[in-house]
């Protein structure tokens, strides 16, 4: 699974959709499962506080692997795709790649991706990377921390 936290506050993010119609994409796997920056339920709420504060939204999307073509096509609406000027990615580098391979349109993508981890059992979710032939993990809260991000959704 891939870790990610937000580059921005929905402040700067809705600055940056101000005048746009924008349709607001997400992966319901890796991004729901990191502290909820993404999937379904953050998505629509993104779209919600969006909408109240003045920007229009087409609509939310999303599936379970935004980083296969397959599962991407198999989730494209053409009604909300063809209100929209630009697609809000709130999913992985990879997925924000595919989704504007997919669906022809530019994508802002408020994510950074940290890397590969794992959710433990509990529910804490663990950055992982090899140093030395064996994996050192911290929290991606911490890690998010540490490069001045927020791990959490916007709304």
């Amino acid at each position: 699974m891939l870790m990610m936290a937000r580059d921005r506050s929905y402040q700067e993010l809705l600055e940056a959709l101000r005048g746009k119609k924008v349709a607001i994409w997400t992966c319901n796997t890796c991004a729901r499962l990191c502290n909820g920056v993404g999937g379904h339920e953050a998505a629509s709420r993104l779209a919600e506080a969006l909408r109240k504060d003045g920007v229009e939204v087409a609509g939310v999307m999303y599936t379970s692997a935004s980083c296969l073509q397959d599962k991407v096509r198999a989730k494209e609406d053409p009604a909300v795709l063809n209100g929209a000027d630009l697609i809000v990615s709130l999913t992985c580098d990879l997925g924000s790649v595919c989704a504007a391979e997919v669906f022809g349109k530019e994508v802002l993508n408020p994510i950074v991706t940290f890397g590969p981890g794992i959710v433990r059992e509990d529910g804490s979710i663990l950055l992982c990377r090899a140093s030395n032939g064996r994996p050192e993990c911290e929290s991606v809260s911490v890690a998010a921390a540490k490069a001045g991000l927020d791990p959490g959704p916007f709304a």
